[in-house]
């Protein structure tokens, strides 16, 4: 090697081309290898470079998404009764009048269980207004969730008149969706298949309830949030469940071991009466008028559905007239325009400290 060598420039170059050629070979060889060895190790070098920039990346993404979420997350307060959860909407100005003159924007306030003392301090009308106004945010809420798989399911169906194709997570996602809402496979098929046909067919059923007979429901089946199975198992809406749940004192031994489903909070009973609704047989008629009434570009209405509710109670017709009467003489058919306002959830336990 002509740097180990103690000679001059021309010197070195002319020693070098003496060199026998072997040698040369072997120099060049050797040239090339440690050339080669550099490129990869500087290979080496910029992949662990990459990989840990990505990796740093990639902690950052997961914790801004764990801090928006924990900002994001609901506010849980506790309040010692029900007349301080009035006193609260009082000091948001949500209140009945304010509802009944138009403000249909409501606050995301929902209440984590019905309390024991619902009514404790409240005279009557303040209780039946005070239930309307707490079940009326979660009830909203419940629709946006629905409406949420209405919109995905309503662009899949557009997809499928244009005859284009779905993905496989889309496929999946619309059989989870068929199989809770008790959309049934043809006959000789193990699983709903995403057809243009299974598609408007759960369409009729994915769908929003109109809050005004939520809250007209709510209040004949559980009393305003007073009775046994709302205060027991915030059930608020009276749906059986065989085998499991809270036992009626006078329960019919003829029609079976039915008992009054039981819940973890309001919010989850409300699913569960909006799930019924949206999936039972007894209800096809209540789905087909909605669906009318969407084909004919009318809005929801409480009042007008209730008529496809005869199968709800025994009592029939008298059923539907007691709920209509409700929305009509509580105003509650304001709540059918009702939206919820964009803010952090503010979730309420009432409970004596």
């Amino acid at each position: 090697r002509c740097d180990t060598v103690d000679l001059r420039m021309a010197e070195c170059r002319q020693f070098a081309t003496k060199m026998p050629i072997r040698f040369r070979m072997v120099a060049k060889k050797s040239q090339r290898i440690v050339t080669l060895d550099k490129k990869i190790t500087g290979g080496i070098e910029l992949l662990i470079r990459r990989i840990l920039i990505v990796t740093i990346g990639l902690a950052v993404i997961l914790g801004s998404v764990l801090l928006v979420r924990g900002l994001q997350g609901p506010v849980r307060v506790q309040m010692g009764s029900t007349a301080d959860l009035a006193a609260y909407f009082e000091d948001i100005d949500y209140t009945a009048n304010s509802l009944q003159a138009g403000d249909t924007v409501v606050p995301r306030v929902w209440i984590a269980v019905v309390p024991a003392n619902w009514s404790e301090g409240l005279t009557v009308d303040q209780k039946k207004s005070l239930f309307y106004r707490a079940l009326l945010p979660m009830a909203l809420h419940v629709n946006e969730e629905i409406m949420a798989d209405r919109e995905r399911l309503d662009r899949l169906s557009a997809e499928l008149t244009q005859n284009k194709t779905v993905s496989g997570a889309d496929q999946k996602w619309f059989e989870g969706l068929a199989r809770g809402y008790g959309l049934s496979a043809r006959a000789g098929e193990e699983r709903v298949k995403l057809t243009k046909q299974a598609a408007g067919a759960l369409l009729r059923r994915v769908d929003a309830i109109p809050p005004s007979l939520v809250l007209a429901q709510g209040a004949v089946e559980s009393a305003y949030g007073s009775s046994r199975f709302a205060v027991e198992g915030n059930s608020l809406f009276g749906q059986w469940h065989f085998g499991k749940g809270l036992v009626p004192a006078q329960q019919r031994t003829e029609l079976g071991d039915y008992r009054i489903a039981t819940f973890d909070s309001p919010l989850d009973s409300i699913r569960a009466y909006a799930k019924n609704l949206n999936s039972n047989r007894a209800y096809i008629p209540f789905r087909t008028m909605r669906a009318d009434a969407r084909a004919q570009g009318r809005s929801l209405r409480g009042a007008p559905l209730a008529g496809g509710l005869l199968a709800y109670s025994e009592k029939g017709e008298e059923y539907v007239s007691l709920l209509r009467s409700l929305i009509t003489r509580n105003q509650l058919f304001v709540t059918d325009g009702a939206k919820l306002r964009e803010m952090r959830t503010v979730q309420v336990e009432i409970a004596p400290f």
